[in-house]
């Protein structure tokens, strides 16, 4: 009569398996994004409406026009201006 004896399987630990390879794949897609990636969506869009954003850069605000303007004089105010003193508590730090 033989005995058998056989050696216990080794069991594979997963999780540093698991935590190695997703760390392998983060730094393989991030240097895949920084250095080799085709250009990026948004500046497509943006370089299509650049000629909207010159006119809205090109637009010149008179004050003037707008305070003199009829519907702004219609609007009133609810709030009472905060006082120009020293609102809310004196700084202990500062003496």
């Amino acid at each position: 009569m033989a005995i058998i004896i056989e050696e216990e399987k080794r069991r594979i630990n997963w999780f540093p398996l698991i935590l190695a390879v997703s760390l392998f794949v983060m730094v393989v897609s991030l240097v895949y994004y920084l250095f080799f990636a085709p250009t990026p969506l948004i500046e497509k869009i943006i370089s299509q409406n650049i000629q909207t954003l010159k006119e809205l850069s090109g637009i010149k605000l008179n004050p003037e026009e707008v305070v003199n303007n009829p519907k702004f004089q219609v609007l009133r105010q609810y709030v009472n201006p905060v006082e120009t003193g020293s609102p809310g508590k004196n700084n202990p730090f500062l003496k």
